[in-house]
């Protein structure tokens, strides 16, 4: 085998799945609102989302995220 023959999976590929079930479930359910997503590029997260409505909803929820986040470090 080659250099030339080795394909390398591209780094976005999670990411790009992920985004495509996010669009799907979305257009899925008229009354999906509030998206908030962060993408790391390099060493940089970037923020983009809609319009939040209920921002302490959203705090809540990133509370919770963050408590995911933890338990998947730990494991």
């Amino acid at each position: 085998m080659t250099i030339a023959e080795i394909k390398r999976t591209p780094r976005n590929t999670e990411a790009l799945a992920l985004l495509e079930a996010i669009i799907n479930t979305v257009q899925e359910n008229e009354d999906a609102s509030n998206l908030m997503v962060l993408v790391k590029i390099g060493d940089n997260y970037h923020r983009y989302s809609t319009n939040l409505i209920d921002t302490m909803s959203l705090v809540a929820a990133l509370e919770l995220a963050k408590f995911d986040v933890l338990q998947r470090m730990s494991e």
